[in-house]
């Protein structure tokens, strides 16, 4: 048995994957791994089990420019497939499945697993048909929040995948008593975007002497959250770059509430369960949510923070949440989530194993 995982993205930017490698490995199955730098060009490069295909193709910007970079994609994945016999796959993301779809339904047809991770062109018929064709040709198909079924058809074939790595890390943190900090900081951990709610945000903090903001993770092309604070004279916002998801537990050392203020403005945003959710349940930090949204619904449910739609007052919710904050209440409710999330993640892994059996 010989497994190939297909990513869309860098390792860095795929932490959804571990739990594929963790579990293959420990079945004894081999396997290889392709990821898409999609910062550099260059030749494919194959180190170990790894396949890194180096293509430029930014995270925004015009949809018009990623075509062929995109079929750039599809041809090195051909390549590989080509030059190595592969018994089952597994795609990441929506995206590659759809880019590499005949493949799979004629030659992998019940032999892969379809992992979907985001609302992507779902809104039109011919990606939404063909969606639904992939999802009913494959062995599984795993999704990473519930609320993907707001736009998704029923099928007994579809999963619930959650993203909980560093869970390891949980026992050494503590919840921080936020009513005794004079100093708070909101961090957003990812890539840097949601232009405008988190310019709204930055403006509304601007004066604040308790309140800071820090943005760790790399920027996103249209957006420039630090020339922005330049030129607004803001002076309680920090920013650092790229990040391993290793080193999340020593960067969510410096950080008091997560910041997960995406608006609800589209599908893409309003049905997903960002990482985010899963690092305010294992690093015990509140998280803010927008309303209307699938993470919205999950924090109030679960006591996990609060939720905004307007930002003019949020200094005064910040004040008010963190008044009432109970500490004992907050940790019990992620405990709570937490043992929800590894339930799912058991069967998923069961589901894993079936298919390389």
């Amino acid at each position: 048995m010989r497994v190939l995982i297909i990513a869309f993205h860098p390792r860095t930017m795929t932490p959804y994957s571990k739990l594929y490698e963790d579990t293959l490995k420990e079945n004894h199955v081999e396997f290889d791994i392709v990821f898409w730098d999609r910062f550099s060009n260059g030749e494919l490069e194959h180190v170990g089990n790894e396949y890194i295909i180096h293509k430029i193709c930014t995270l925004g910007g015009s949809k018009w420019k990623k075509i062929m970079p995109m079929f750039f994609f599809r041809r090195y994945v051909k390549k590989i497939l080509n030059n190595t016999s592969y018994d089952k796959l597994i795609i990441l993301n929506t995206l590659p499945a759809v880019l590499l779809s005949d493949i799979l339904m004629r030659k992998y047809k019940e032999k892969y697993i379809f992992d979907i991770r985001d609302y992507t062109y779902e809104r039109y018929h011919f990606y939404k048909k063909r969606v639904d064709l992939l999802i009913e040709n494959s062995f599984m198909t795993s999704i990473s929040s519930r609320g993907f079924m707001r736009f998704l058809n029923k099928n007994n074939k579809i999963f619930l995948n959650h993203n909980i790595s560093n869970i390891k890390s949980r026992d050494a943190f503590q919840i921080e008593n936020l009513k005794q900090k004079n100093n708070i900081n909101i961090g957003f951990l990812g890539v840097l975007r949601y232009e405008k709610e988190n310019k709204n945000l930055i403006i509304n903090l601007k004066g604040s002497l308790k309140y800071r903001l820090f943005y760790i993770g790399r920027k996103y092309p249209e957006v420039d959250f630090e020339q922005f604070c330049k030129s607004n004279g803001v002076r309680n916002c920090f920013f650092f770059g790229a990040f391993e998801n290793d080193e999340k537990p020593l960067l969510y050392k410096k950080i008091d509430i997560i910041n997960a203020i995406y608006g609800n403005s589209s599908l893409e945003v309003s049905c997903a369960l960002p990482n985010k959710l899963y690092d305010c349940l294992i690093f015990k930090r509140p998280l803010i949510a927008s309303k209307g949204t699938f993470l919205g619904e999950i924090v109030e449910k679960y006591h996990l923070g609060f939720c905004v739609d307007k930002l003019d007052n949020i200094e005064k919710m910040l004040d008010e949440y963190i008044s009432q904050f109970d500490k004992d209440k907050f940790e019990s409710y992620t405990s709570i989530l937490l043992e929800e999330v590894i339930l799912d993640q058991n069967k998923i892994v069961e589901k894993i194993k079936q298919f390389v059996m």
